[in-house]
This record gives C-alpha cells, structure tokens and sequence, in this order.
C-alpha cells in the first residue's frame, strides 16, 4: 500500500510526518542528534511514547510534537541552539499578537474546516466586544455581563459555560464550540448589540429583557430551518438579519 506523503514545516525545513508524528530519524537531525541503535533503550530513557508509523518502508520511530519540542529545548548542539533562537522569536510574535504569525499557523492547517472555524473564532469575538462596549454605553453594569452570556449559551448551546468546558475539554468556552454554534452567537451578540442602539433602551433589565427576546427568537428560527433534517446532515440556513428581528 502507497503510504501518502504528508510533512510538517519546522523553521525552514519540512520533516516527514504520519498522523500529525514526526519521522524521529529526521526530527532528530534537524537537531543534530545521532539516531540511537537502540531506540527502544533511548525512548525509555527520554519518555518517548510516540507509535511507530509507516512512511513508505515499514514502521518506523516517531516523535509526537510536544516530545520534538521537549528534545529540542533540552538539547545543547548547534543545530539545537539555532532552533531554540528560531522557537523563541515565535513565543515573542505570538505574546505580542503577531496576526502574521497567525495566518502562517491556519495556513499549516491541514484540516480544510480549520479556516472557517478561525474565521467564526474570530468573527465571535468582535461581535462579543461590540456587544460588551454597546451595554455599557447603554447603562449596563456588574452582573449584566455575565447574565447576557449565559443567556447566549443556554439558548445556543442549551448549557452552561461549566458544564460545556468539562464536557468539551477546553478551558476557555468558545474553544469549543464548533463553526455554526459560533455564527448563531455572533448573530444574536450582533442582533442584540444593534436592538439596544435602535431602540434606545437603558439599564440592566432593559438590556436583558432585549437579548432574552432575541434569544428566543433565534432559537426558535434555528429550529424551524432544522426541523427535519438528522444532526451533521446538510449545510445549516444561515440566521436572519439583525434587521429582521425587531
């Protein structure tokens, strides 16, 4: 059977990979350190557990990133030490928010949906800003902010943020949401966001009461467009316009 090639990029060099597993062989040149003769002795002692894959001649060692990332730091050679310099400067651009640095990170991503899953990630969080600096020109204080996501997520997401994290393993909430849970809340931040402005409301229960009402109608649309159609089958309708909610 033809084994696929597939590489992951590190600093200018594509090494072979496997399942998101770096060819240990290569992985360790990059960072001049001698193949052992016994690898099974060398993985013991460095608590490598990485499997074996096939890359074209039968299995072979690999390494699991974070491992690479491990021997890499560790390691004292000169090719180690220019690829340590290389990973700092990568700590420091994503520290400082580099969205080149970003786009270089989706654009590695072999998964096609990543992409739009970012730009929904993203998206999320504009809305949410908005919505965040639209309350509190309009009055709202201390537990507003809280109270209007939790009516986001039960109406969404029919939980609470806790339970989502522990079930979903993230620890920021929004992390692990998938792409359409991601737009229905961007729609209704944004819907509520653009009600309060137009409609001129002011305070904490003024502000609730426009998102509850939004909230229930987002949901109840999300519904009907849905009705019929088994989880995952077909592309989700997209949400009305805010400008037909009120």
């Amino acid at each position: 059977m033809k084994i696929a090639p597939q590489s992951i990029r590190v600093g200018t060099r594509s090494l072979p990979a496997q399942g998101g597993f770096l060819h240990a062989q290569s992985a360790l040149d990059l960072l001049g350190l001698p193949f052992p003769s016994d690898w099974q002795q060398y993985a013991h002692t460095q608590t490598l557990t990485s499997p074996a894959r096939d890359f074209g001649c039968g299995p072979e060692a690999t390494l699991s990133l974070p491992e690479f990332v491990r021997l890499g730091f560790a390691s004292q050679t000169p090719q180690a030490r220019r690829w340590q310099k290389s990973a700092q400067s990568l700590i420091a651009r994503m520290l400082a928010g580099d969205v080149h640095l970003s786009a270089q990170i989706a654009e590695a991503n072999p998964d096609p949906q990543a992409q739009r899953w970012l730009h929904a990630r993203l998206g999320n969080q504009n809305a949410r800003k908005a919505l965040m600096s639209t309350v509190a020109r309009h009055g709202g204080s201390e537990t507003v902010y809280g109270q209007l996501g939790s009516i986001s997520n039960r109406s969404v997401l029919g939980s609470d943020s806790a339970t989502l994290r522990r079930e979903r393993g993230v620890k920021v909430t929004r992390d692990g949401l998938n792409t359409d849970e991601l737009l229905r809340l961007s729609y209704l931040e944004s819907a509520t966001a653009r009600a309060i402005e137009e409609r001129g409301v002011h305070g904490n229960e003024a502000i609730l009461g426009v998102h509850r009402q939004l909230a229930e109608r987002e949901r109840m649309a999300w519904g009907q467009r849905h009705q019929g159609h088994p989880a995952g089958v077909g592309s989700p309708a997209p949400s009305p316009s805010p400008s037909q909610t009120g």
